[in-house]
């Protein structure tokens, strides 16, 4: 059998509403790794907060964490790391910008957070435990650079214009939007689940033919445009299914991830 590159969202994706991998997903994909596939996580999150997941299926690859801004393997000390940081005095200037039009912020290196105030969304999302907080203005208190910067809105962005206006004056920066959330982050444009996929085929010798990328969100679009088989799931908003090459056979919540990887490796 050829060997596969296989990158999984989380959130919406892999993870059910309980943030849970089904038993039914959980073995297939260690099936699949037994087999000499190569599966990678590729979320929005953190490396703390992958980790359970990816001990529980047993993987030894690459981890591309904060959309792309840091990914390294936490088993193969061959793979080249890659982590990138926004300038400081950037996320002070589009703080400022932003703020005015903005309820809550949050950014963070691998060690430490800067809060304007506390968030229980994002510390579920970001697992805070074992880091150093700051809280309050970040204009202020903010003296690193930090791979994420988070902006949650008073409601769900109907209408991005005014944010897109704001941050596209830095150049290169864009903003994300999280899909069913009040929430949306920036990130540099050459930066992203895309570009780290691309140095994961590239260290494993996987033909662009044997990749797939499975996704339900705006941060996935790069994913999809770099792989052969772009899988949005069917509970993602439909301008993500548009970027997609094929919809997942199921939803997050009833083994999407198995039944539409068991169709495309059938």
């Amino acid at each position: 059998m050829d060997k596969y590159l296989i990158a999984l969202d989380m959130d919406g994706t892999l993870l059910n509403a309980k943030k849970k991998i089904s038993f039914k997903t959980l073995h297939y994909l260690r099936k699949l790794t037994k087999q000499g596939h190569i599966i990678v996580l590729a979320s929005g999150r953190p490396s703390r907060a992958l980790y359970s997941y990816y001990n529980q299926l047993g993987l030894s690859t690459p981890l591309i964490c904060y959309n792309g801004a840091y990914c390294f393997s936490p088993k193969d000390k061959n793979f080249p790391k890659e982590e990138f940081q926004f300038p400081k005095e950037i996320i002070k200037s589009l703080y400022k910008e932003l703020r005015p039009i903005s309820k809550n912020f949050m950014c963070e290196t691998d060690t430490e957070i800067w809060l304007d105030v506390e968030d229980l969304n994002l510390a579920r999302f970001f697992w805070y435990e074992g880091m150093e907080m700051h809280y309050g203005d970040i204009s202020t208190t903010l003296n690193k650079d930090p791979m994420t910067f988070i902006v949650q809105t008073p409601t769900e962005v109907k209408d991005r214009t005014n944010i897109q206006n704001i941050v596209y004056k830095y150049d290169g920066i864009e903003p994300m939007f999280w899909t069913g959330a009040n929430y949306f982050e920036l990130h540099f444009k050459k930066i992203s689940k895309g570009s780290s996929l691309r140095r994961i085929a590239e260290y494993y010798h996987i033909s662009n033919k044997n990749t797939i990328a499975f996704g339900d969100s705006d941060n996935d679009f790069e994913l999809f445009q770099f792989v052969n088989t772009s899988v949005a799931m069917i509970n993602s908003r439909s301008y993500v299914k548009e970027k997609a090459t094929m919809i997942s056979l199921k939803d997050n919540n009833h083994n999407g991830v198995y039944y539409t990887l068991k169709k495309i490796l059938k």
